[in-house]
């Protein structure tokens, strides 16, 4: 029977690291951007923009168990982030894991993740440091099957202003996530969609990829730069893990 209603999945796994070779057979990862800045006057208190991801990821997961996953977003206010095995049988199709702020407590599990991203600490103040990025990460244990798998998570990301200016915008994504290293020939897609009429109100910058620590430049078997029924996108296909940060600063 079908069901109408998600179930939280509620998993106890204490101090359980962060899951960062998860494998995957292919990843897509699809962002739309929101622009509700203007609509805030630009007002460095209030303002923001937010982009809606959804990940699909084909995992290969080489036991039954609980991954804790990590996910690099500011989760907007009301929202929230969740991962499911969409794959699953039908009595688990609609079980969600939820993804939650980083406890103090639990912040040193962070530092593998911070590695594997580049992201380096402070060499003076590091628990300090600690303490601030992990506020930029969030984690959810998800119950997965032994196997091939389909993985989804939808996420709210709210884009704060840059360097203090209110009309100056970021967006950092990691393809495939930092939870997942890709498996063989596998493929890593990604599209980032901006409002229609978006390039009249904003100056959007080429977006710059960047390897990870160890990892050589990903070169791109397709890159897309143009419009998507006169909406402004970017779409990639690779086969190994880049960052990608695309700025963009409103007239």
């Amino acid at each position: 029977m079908h069901r109408t209603s998600s179930l939280t999945q509620e998993v106890t796994v204490g101090n359980q690291p962060i899951t960062l070779d998860l494998p995957i057979l292919s990843q897509g990862i699809n962002i739309d951007v929101e622009s509700v800045a203007p609509l805030r006057n630009f007002n460095p208190s209030e303002c923001y923009d937010v982009a809606n991801a959804t990940i699909t990821a084909l995992v290969n997961a080489p036991t039954e168990q609980v991954y804790r996953l990590v996910v690099h977003a500011d989760v907007e206010a009301g929202t929230r982030a969740f991962a499911r095995v969409v794959s699953a049988t039908d009595d688990k199709f609609d079980v969600v894991a939820n993804f939650r702020r980083i406890t103090k407590h639990d912040e040193p599990l962070l530092q593998p993740v911070l590695a594997k991203a580049g992201i380096a600490l402070d060499g003076q103040h590091p628990d300090a440091a600690l303490h601030e990025l992990a506020k930029h990460f969030k984690i959810a244990d998800l119950a997965i099957p032994a196997g091939q798998h389909v993985v989804r998570i939808h996420l709210s990301q709210k884009l704060l202003p840059q360097a203090g200016n209110p009309k100056a915008y970021q967006l950092v994504m990691y393809a495939p996530l930092l939870s997942f290293v890709p498996s063989g020939a596998a493929k890593l897609a990604a599209t980032v969609v901006f409002p229609l009429g978006f390039e009249q109100t904003a100056a959007i910058a080429e977006p710059v990829v960047e390897a990870l620590p160890g990892q050589s430049l990903p070169g791109a078997d397709a890159y897309t730069n143009g419009l998507i029924g006169l909406q402004k996108s970017f779409g990639w296909c690779w086969h190994y893990d880049p960052k990608v940060t695309i700025n963009y600063v409103y007239n």
